[in-house]
């Protein structure tokens, strides 16, 4: 696995997690976008190591208009932070880090479902959606998530399960059926953005951290 942290990397990304949500999405230069028409209603911007002078024409943006963000994939979120403020942005969310894994050392199998739940996939021709459900409520949905092949990349997104079926490995059986999904094409590396909650259940599968993800948005004065 030869990956790090980029702006073809983060482009790659944006690229699945905007096609697996249905966003519309851009790429001009260094910067990405994605159009979160179900959220904030307006576009989030991405960036990898943006430069001070790249974070004061953004700024400019955000303040043109309030309703977009900007997020950054950094090393440093304390010096990111620092760089936004004197930008006249505020950090929104800090808690999100950015995973790679070998898709190599992945199971190419479809896992089998625990005692009381029941698997059900939905595919096209690079997205790919998983279920798990409680076999004795079937419109229960105990876990699920989303990958989206990008190339030789498999981006996964949205992997939740529900509070009150957590600690059952059912998040490993929903990873491992996106995998083995994925699998069918030709990827090389998987890619993700991991809450605090997530991260211990990645690494445990393999997944190792490239940087940290910080959003921001116009400072109100």
């Amino acid at each position: 696995m030869g990956s790090s942290a980029s702006d073809e990397l983060i482009g790659t990304w944006l690229t699945g997690w905007a096609s697996g949500r249905g966003y519309e999405s851009r790429h001009e230069g260094r910067i990405h976008a994605a159009l979160r028409h179900d959220t904030i209603g307006d576009w989030e911007y991405v960036i990898h190591e943006p430069s001070d002078e790249e974070l004061v024409a953004i700024s400019d943006t955000l303040h043109k208009h309030p309703s977009r963000l900007l997020t950054a994939f950094v090393d440093s979120p304390d010096r990111f932070a620092e760089a936004s403020h004197a930008a006249r942005l505020g950090v929104r969310k800090n808690d999100e880090v950015l995973m790679v894994t070998d898709m190599g050392g992945q199971d190419v199998e479809e896992p089998i479902s625990p005692d009381g739940f029941t698997l059900q996939t939905e595919r096209d021709s690079t997205r790919a959606y998983v279920s798990v459900h409680v076999e004795d409520a079937p419109e229960l949905v105990a876990a699920s998530g989303h990958v989206t092949v990008v190339e030789d990349y498999a981006v996964f997104d949205r992997i939740v399960t529900t509070e009150d079926y957590r600690r059952r490995g059912l998040g490993s059986l929903v990873m491992r059926a996106l995998a083995a999904l994925a699998l069918e094409h030709d990827v090389s590396e998987g890619l993700l953005i991991a809450t605090v909650d997530g991260q211990g259940l990645y690494g445990y599968l393999g997944w190792t951290t490239l940087g940290s993800m910080v959003t921001v948005e116009a400072a109100q004065h």
